[in-house]
């Protein structure tokens, strides 16, 4: 199998477990405040990834002072502890809204509406230098408006904060996977990606104690919704992705990660027995649309 099909059925497989997070982040809801819920669970993720992060630091000699110089270690370090702030800093946003979202938003409409963090992808990519053509534009525009059928029933007024706080949660994703692409390299995936967890879980549980303040009680009460959110979705997920993404580029990683929100609609209806309005449902086939034709060389 060639590295690219490698990459693609890894990214694939992102996009199912992805799906499968709406529901457990909804379930997570109903035991336990949001910010506490996402930051324990990308806690959980990072303690996880560690016996996955030594054994790749032994095999590779990444950090090692017998196959490194001292240059080499300290300006690889210096570019873990960038990449776990930024990517950190990128997923708390989009992580954090999205969940925050999940509070008055079907699983299926919050992964079509996230999933508009394709079309977002390329934009952001601007700011490392690619440059963006009128056909991404013109997706943008249509993603919005498909956001607009979806939740502006009679106007601005239409949509909850729900639905923009997980228009937000795109952005950040977007971002998060721009500056990915700008770390990542063949040996420090699982470092960047327990790093990250590790920023986005210590920032988001400073936010929680302030604004939450979490008990004992709701955290034992959610376990093992936790323990699903950080094997599957979470440490699986994102370690997934950012491996599929050293095979690929970010705008076909995007590309095949959309594919979220369809199996997020469907383990919605199937799990939760969410169905989508007809007009829901427009809205998400117009933000699909965007993301496929965005995505066309």
């Amino acid at each position: 199998m060639s590295d690219k099909n490698k990459g693609n059925l890894l990214l694939l497989l992102t996009a199912v477990l992805w799906g499968t997070g709406f529901i457990s982040q909804k379930l997570g809801n109903e035991v336990m405040p949001p910010m506490t819920f996402n930051a324990v669970r990308q806690l959980m993720a990072a303690v996880v990834l560690t016996p996955v992060a030594m054994r790749g630091l032994r095999t590779s000699g990444y950090l090692s002072p017998k196959s490194s110089s001292r240059e080499q270690i300290n300006y690889r370090k210096n570019r873990l502890l960038k990449a776990g702030i930024f990517c950190g800093f990128f997923m708390l946003i989009g992580t954090a809204t999205q969940q925050i979202g999940l509070l008055t938003v079907s699983a299926g409409k919050s992964g079509f509406i996230s999933s508009i963090y394709i079309v977002f992808t390329p934009l952001f990519s601007v700011i490392v230098g690619s440059k963006v053509n009128r056909r991404t534009v013109l997706c943008i525009a249509l993603a919005i408006f498909g956001f607009g059928v979806m939740s502006l029933k009679g106007g601005i007024g239409g949509a909850t904060s729900g639905d923009w706080l997980t228009l937000v949660s795109a952005a950040g994703f977007a971002a998060q996977i721009v500056a990915v692409n700008c770390f990542v390299d063949k040996d420090n995936a699982v470092l960047i990606s327990q790093a990250q967890f590790f920023f986005c879980g210590i920032a988001g549980l400073i936010i929680a104690i302030i604004a939450e303040g979490p008990t004992l009680g709701a955290l034992m009460a959610g376990i093992p919704v936790l323990l699903y959110q950080t094997f599957v979705p979470t440490a699986g997920g994102y370690t997934l992705q950012i491996i599929g993404q050293k095979y690929t580029d970010s705008s076909t990683a995007a590309l095949i990660m959309s594919l979220e929100a369809v199996f997020a609609m469907i383990f919605g209806a199937l799990f939760l027995h969410e169905m989508m309005s007809a007009r829901e449902i427009a809205g998400a086939a117009i933000i699909f649309a965007a993301t496929l034709i965005g995505q066309r060389e």
